[in-house]
């Protein structure tokens, strides 16, 4: 019986999973340093402390602009964020 070349290669990695207020966290940097560093790095963009905490704390969902002037905030690559928006579910109806 013969094995396939594709069978012995490693699985697929997932890329690490990074939330945005801990990429926030070990940055060092605030909500504003944030806002102004995003808002400098896209002279269209308007975002606010409040916009980003929304997001941050899954209440709001981001565009492709947010993601690539928040990812040049950081530094980072402007595609580097891959962001898979899933809402905060309500506490039940009393």
């Amino acid at each position: 019986m013969t094995i396939s070349h594709y069978a012995k290669q490693r699985k697929r990695v997932q890329p690490p999973y990074v939330d945005l207020r801990s990429l926030r966290s070990v940055s060092g940097m605030t909500l504003d340093e944030v806002c102004a560093a995003a808002n400098e790095a896209d002279p269209e963009l308007t975002l606010t402390r409040g916009a980003l905490s929304a997001i941050e704390n899954g209440h709001r969902g981001a565009s492709t602009e947010v993601l690539r002037a928040i990812a040049l905030a950081y530094g980072l690559d402007a595609e580097a964020l891959d962001v898979q928006y899933r809402p905060r579910r309500r506490g039940a109806a009393v």
